[in-house]
């Protein structure tokens, strides 16, 4: 496709432009900008993919690349305009950018909260105003577990995903932290200094979308890949829009024919397998030798998201980049057979979970991949004495 085609010679020339600009001083910045104006004017989104700072082992880290990636997008603003994807006829991509509208207007209509005198004179709106921006969360996920995977494996590089995904990470946490800092309205001049940073990573979010990412995913997505992504961001909703379901039918189902699972302890039908598995009390991945997710169970309401795009994806990928050291830390010490269990408790959305990664071996002990397990054992934790009678009043 003429999207993902790679012109070396203007690679080259990129990446001479972001070194010299990486190293002038101050002063010799607009004659750098100048000089390379024309080939900044022809930049397109997939280009980026390309880059020595944003190819897949590059020597910089994603804390390093994000201070710098908004500098770059506005000097490459003028060229990535000609390929910004504005409107879609495709629903899949209709859908988001129609998101990212209702995302901005709701944005705007804080603004004159804080825009027209005191902080203090709007608390409440403001409070309500970023207590609803937490449905900005299934705009993230979609990206993260549905449109990022699909990507990867075509892609050039993974990186500009990693940051992209990192900056989501950080809305997460100044979100946070200014609902806390509006609860408190202890320093209004640091408030302030939060909120607008929080417009600064939000519009600069949807802009890298609009210029980047939804451009080269266009030029990497067939119809069909299309169709069933679209179907994966209906299981996770929009934010502040509610389109129409598709008339689709592109999930896998379970072939049961005559197959049974059996084993040493029982048989079952594959339906009941998968039934049985669905019920558990806990979410479950498993991973396999080659680190890619597997499989995972579909439970009434999982701790963290899981889409079938993961399936076939690489575990690191499937983590935000502040963890994914600890979890190859973990799959490299169970392959080495130094460990066999990682055990992790933490409070998330009001609840108290406990993790469990376990190194999965057949009978000779052969690495087989890595079993995750997530459990919510809040109500577990608070139970007392003893029930040896059958009531159903807290059982629903």
């Amino acid at each position: 496709m003429e999207t993902l085609h790679k012109d070396e010679k203007r690679i080259r020339k990129i990446n001479a432009f972001m070194r010299e600009l990486t190293n002038a001083k101050p002063a010799e910045k607009t004659a750098i900008v100048n000089q390379y104006r024309d080939i900044l004017d022809a930049i397109r989104p997939i280009d980026l993919f390309y880059v020595e700072a944003y190819r897949e082992n590059t020597s910089l880290s994603v804390g390093d690349i994000k201070a710098q990636a908004n500098r770059f997008v506005n000097v490459f603003r003028k060229g990535l305009s000609a390929h910004a994807m504005e409107t879609h006829d495709h629903p899949f991509f209709a859908h988001l950018l129609e998101e990212n509208n209702a995302v901005l207007n709701h944005m705007q209509g804080m603004k004159k909260h804080f825009k027209e005198g005191a902080i203090s004179d709007h608390r409440e709106a403001l409070i309500k105003g970023f207590e609803a921006c937490e449905v900005f969360e299934k705009k993230f996920v979609k990206k993260e577990n549905i449109l990022f995977p699909a990507i990867e494996s075509k892609a050039p590089s993974t990186t500009p995903l990693k940051v992209m995904w990192s900056l989501h990470d950080d809305a997460r946490a100044l979100r946070k932290r200014i609902l806390r800092g509006l609860e408190r309205m202890d320093d209004e001049t640091k408030l302030k200094t939060d909120i607008g940073e929080y417009y600064y990573l939000i519009y600069g979010i949807v802009d890298k979308e609009r210029f980047i990412l939804f451009p080269v995913a266009d030029g990497l997505l067939g119809d069909d890949t299309r169709d069933s992504l679209l179907e994966e961001c209906f299981d996770i909703g929009y934010a502040f829009i509610a389109p129409t379901p598709p008339a689709l039918s592109t999930k896998a189902k379970t072939e049961a024919d005559d197959g049974r699972f059996t084993s040493r302890t029982g048989t079952l039908d594959f339906d009941q397998l998968e039934g049985l598995l669905n019920h558990l009390p806990l979410d479950i991945t498993f991973v396999d030798t080659d680190d890619k997710v597997r499989y995972f169970n579909e439970t009434g309401e999982r701790h963290f998201p899981r889409s079938p795009s993961v399936i076939g994806r690489l575990v690191e990928h499937c983590h935000p980049p502040k963890s994914v050291d600890t979890v190859v830390k973990i799959v490299e010490a169970f392959k080495r057979g130094d460990q066999s269990v990682a055990t992790f408790w933490i409070r998330f959305k009001e609840r108290f979970l406990f993790i469990r990664y376990v190194a999965v071996r057949d009978t000779e002990g052969n690495y087989l991949g890595v079993l995750e397990t997530s459990q919510d054992v809040t109500d577990v934790r608070e139970l007392q004495g003893e029930r040896r009678l059958l009531t159903w009043e807290d059982d629903a």
